[in-house]
């Protein structure tokens, strides 16, 4: 179990299952579709982003006493060069069922590819979105809107929604999602600084950090109730209020006694699991006959 629960550690595999739960959440949303078969292309394409990350930031992990990153040390090669050939091959047997998506899983490893290796120019020379204020954050942001709005839709062919839909939704993701980037640059605060890496908290101090995940909180409750006051979203939509209101009761008594691994692993699961309560929320829903949606 210990080995397992160390594999687990190195793959974050509670990253890959929010990602992939999303995916499957807004392509509903958007297309109308359960696209089961698309999650594990999700899955996978995360996977070895976090993987190149593991390899990449072994200082890093090992200042901040990332379970498994001794194992990734000892075996740095090994996974860089499984990584890029499971990413290779995925390529060209994705491409045979969906090729349209090709285009966009490039893209995806691409910005990955970058915020893990220096490939990007700056003033100062090439360097790695992780290491640009704002960047860092926002760069994980975009991968996420990539693989679960974009991919849905690209594998779908056709949208249910108008694409405003489309955009206030995403526009609600992003400052949520960038509230748990910030949470586990909390956790990483020490490495961080140690590595010269300009998260938040490292710049601005832990207590701005705390409140700049306010602000983007606020502001994606904000974004759904604009929505819903135009007519973008209806009450099914609104109903992703409660994700952010629990984030911020779920992270302050946590960052206050200072915010662990296990915290930000049972942040995410606990994000997965509202995506998957509104999945089965919603087909319990319909299954019974009530309309698919309300003021929309």
């Amino acid at each position: 179990m210990d080995a397992l629960r160390e594999w687990a550690a190195i793959a974050r595999y509670h990253i890959m299952l929010v990602a992939m739960t999303a995916a499957l959440v807004f392509g509903w949303i958007t297309t109308g579709k359960y696209l089961f078969a698309l999650t594990l292309v999700v899955g996978l394409d995360w996977f070895l982003i976090n993987l190149m990350n593991r390899v990449t930031d072994l200082a890093e992990d090992l200042e901040n006493g990332i379970p498994g990153t001794e194992r990734v040390a000892r075996n740095a090669r090994a996974f860089t060069v499984g990584a890029w050939a499971l990413m290779l091959g995925s390529f060209v047997a994705v491409h045979l069922v969906w090729p349209a998506l090709t285009p966009y899983r490039v893209a995806v490893q691409v910005i990955g590819l970058g915020y893990n290796y220096k490939i990007v120019p700056s003033p100062r020379g090439l360097s790695r979105f992780k290491e640009m204020y704002f960047f860092k954050n926002f760069g994980s942001s975009v991968l996420f809107v990539l693989t679960c709005f974009a991919y849905p839709l690209v594998v779908a062919g056709t949208r249910i929604v108008p694409f405003s839909t489309v955009v206030v939704l995403a526009l609600f993701f992003v400052p949520f999602e960038l509230t748990y980037e910030i949470l586990y640059d909390l956790r990483d605060l020490e490495g961080d600084r140690a590595e010269g890496v300009p998260t938040y908290p490292v710049v601005h101090g832990p207590a701005r950090a705390q409140q700049i995940i306010d602000a983007l909180l606020v502001g994606s409750c904000c974004v759904l109730v604009v929505g819903f006051a135009t007519r973008a979203l209806g009450a099914r939509e609104l109903l992703m209020l409660f994700a952010p209101i629990a984030q911020r009761f779920f992270y302050r008594p946590r960052v206050a006694r200072g915010i662990t691994t296990w915290d930000c692993v049972l942040l995410t699961h606990l994000g997965t699991a509202q995506l998957v309560l509104f999945l089965l929320g919603t087909a319990l829903w319909l299954r019974a006959g009530l309309p698919a949606n309300v003021f929309l």
